[in-house]
């Protein structure tokens, strides 16, 4: 904002610039609005090479898979319907040794379960760092979300599945289902596809504010929807692990 107001400022002091002078004038200003700009300049690629080592192939044995994320160590998140009925599962990394982890629970109102592995197990991948949990209100929207998945991803011949999908987009709005229905959601444009179920959803900063669970295909009245894909907001989830690790689920 300061280097907007300077750049009106540039435009009006002075009397009958020359064209050469406003030319350079406007450069100084634009160059000031981007220095003074709380929008983050440049590209996801640093977030996504800082934070995939963290995500997980999920495979409830079923020929069918998802997506998890390292909360802390021991214990990874996913969505409740990827593992419903399942006591547990096999998790696949990109390069490291595939482990077992057991579902310790799952909030099916808010989509969300709780898988738990040994440590002293599991030899996750060394730069594999737990996620931290951040937030998304109505402040956000049209910010940056970068969403981690594993649609499409095959199983290598060593068990392995190579780094997860980068989806890219912003917050389009946040959408409340009610308490009975899934609860609070982001509503994104970033791309999901079968598989990304159970990703991290990240802002700029690297935290989670969202994990991945739909794609959304038909509006109230019935029509067609295209690219919009909804995410279990941080919030839910913070409540949904609470509640299972407390035994209410």
């Amino acid at each position: 904002m300061a280097g907007l107001i300077a750049l009106a400022l540039l435009l009006t002091a002075g009397c009958n610039p020359t064209d050469e002078e406003l030319a350079t004038r406007i450069a100084d200003g634009i160059k000031a609005a981007v220095k003074n700009s709380d929008v983050p300049v440049g590209d996801l690629n640093p977030l996504y090479r800082g934070v995939w080592p963290s995500v997980f192939y999920v495979d409830p044995g079923d020929r069918q898979h998802g997506t998890g994320w390292l909360l802390e160590p021991g214990l990874i998140v996913t969505v409740a319907h990827l593992v419903e009925g399942r006591r547990q599962v096999i998790v696949r990394q990109a390069t490291a040794p595939t482990f077992v982890a057991d579902v310790v629970g799952s909030d099916h109102l808010r989509d969300v379960a709780l898988l738990r592995y040994d440590p002293a197990q599991a030899a996750l991948d060394p730069r594999a760092m737990p996620l931290p949990m951040g937030n998304a209100t109505i402040d956000d929207i049209a910010k940056d979300l970068l969403a981690l998945g594993y649609s499409g991803s095959g199983v290598k011949r060593l068990g392995t599945v190579g780094s997860p999908k980068a989806n890219a987009g912003i917050l389009s709005q946040i959408t409340n289902f009610g308490a009975a229905s899934y609860g609070r959601n982001l509503e994104m444009d970033a791309a999901i596809d079968p598989g990304d179920s159970g990703g991290p959803v990240l802002n700029r900063q690297g935290e989670v504010v969202g994990m991945v669970r739909a794609a959304a295909r038909h509006s109230a009245d019935g029509g067609l929807v295209v690219g919009t894909f909804y995410a279990v907001h941080a919030d839910e989830i913070r409540t949904a692990i609470a509640s299972i690790e407390s035994g209410e689920q």
